[in-house]
């Protein structure tokens, strides 16, 4: 029986060790890989970002215009936008260093300032949402919502043309 115990303590002691060491490789993998990214995957990445903010921008109109459709209370949804408003701001940031860093020429590398200006239709579609959110009679809304489709079709195209510019790489 003790030399049963003893061999399941060495057995789960050996065991335990090469997992923590596993595990601590792959971590530095890991760091490693997000270290060494490509420009082109680093764009796929922050296009990606840009597409999700995209769909969470039409969830948000879609759900103000039902309440505006149902005359309901358009409040409860400022907490929505400024999450996504805090998720724009995140990524300009990201997004300012990253045009930096790779020239900040727009001939050198004009996937970065399409990304950019791409967040900034985004960013646009947000306040004019918000002014539609935040408005009391409808000639308001209805001129906020032209200009809240007008740049979010502007942000959807430019990043159209991105997504096909990193298709052709």
């Amino acid at each position: 029986m003790r030399k049963a115990i003893i061999c399941m303590l060495i057995f789960s002691i050996t065991f335990t060790s090469i997992g923590f060491n596993f595990s601590k490789i792959y971590g530095q993998n890991l760091i490693l890989e997000s270290n060494s990214l490509q420009p082109s995957d680093k764009e796929k990445k922050y296009l990606a970002q840009l597409q999700s903010i995209s769909n969470q921008l039409d969830i948000l109109a879609s759900n103000t215009l039902d309440k505006i459709t149902n005359n309901e209370d358009k409040t409860p949804l400022i907490k929505d936008a400024s999450f996504i408003k805090s998720q724009i701001k995140e990524l300009r940031l990201d997004l300012s260093e990253y045009h930096k860093t790779e020239s900040g020429d727009i001939e050198k590398n004009p996937i970065s300032l399409a990304l950019l200006n791409s967040l900034n239709f985004y960013s646009m579609s947000l306040s004019y949402l918000l002014s539609v959110i935040e408005a009391t009679d409808s000639s308001a809304e209805s001129k906020a919502l032209q200009y809240y489709y007008t740049n979010k079709s502007l942000g959807d195209y430019m990043l159209l043309w991105v997504e096909n510019q990193l298709n052709k790489k």
